[in-house]
């Protein structure tokens, strides 16, 4: 075999994996949002226990925080499989949003320096704590339903990604 058709040939293998990479990130990127607003309830109940400590709040988000390391493994994993399990992903989100849920209930009931201590025992600052709450309830929904559609086949990457392997005859 010549040099040159060495070469043709490595440079359609090195092709290819470039193909096949893209494929996988493709994959990977179905889950893109869901990564991100992990890393903002992360932040957020890290902040929260910061700033709570010694509260019932403050443990409450420091078990979120501990329990949070199952989706970041689960969704740092999944770089190259088409099919992921999201099992802790979906838990997380359901954990969340029934904490953010009941912390807003509690914020109302309860005096806010008991809740949270940071915020003074007014109006404007039962307001801004539910409204910032209920955001994070939101994102949770969000990313509930994300989930579902990408496990249902819904979602419009799939379609991107389906197209991607037939023109290329590919597979992961």
């Amino acid at each position: 075999m010549s040099k040159k058709n060495k070469q043709k040939l490595s440079q359609s293998q090195l092709d290819r994996n470039k193909k096949i990479s893209s494929l996988k990130t493709m994959y990977f990127n179905r889950f893109l949002m869901v990564r991100y607003i992990l890393a903002v309830m992360v932040f957020a109940s890290f902040f929260l226990a910061f700033l709570s400590w010694q509260t019932f709040t403050g443990y409450a988000a420091s078990a979120l925080l501990v329990f949070a390391a199952l989706p970041m493994w689960e969704l740092g994993n999944m770089y190259g499989k088409a099919e992921p399990s999201v099992k802790w992903t979906r838990r997380y989100y359901m954990v969340q949003l029934v904490f953010n849920c009941g912390l807003c209930l509690v914020c109302w009931m309860a005096p806010m320096s008991s809740v949270l201590p940071f915020f003074a025992d007014v109006l404007a600052a039962r307001i801004l704590a539910t409204v910032l709450l209920a955001a994070g309830g939101v994102l949770c929904v969000l990313c509930l339903r994300r989930l579902d559609k990408i496990e249902a086949g819904r979602d419009k990457q799939l379609a991107r990604i389906r197209f991607f392997e037939e023109k290329y005859r590919l597979q992961i």
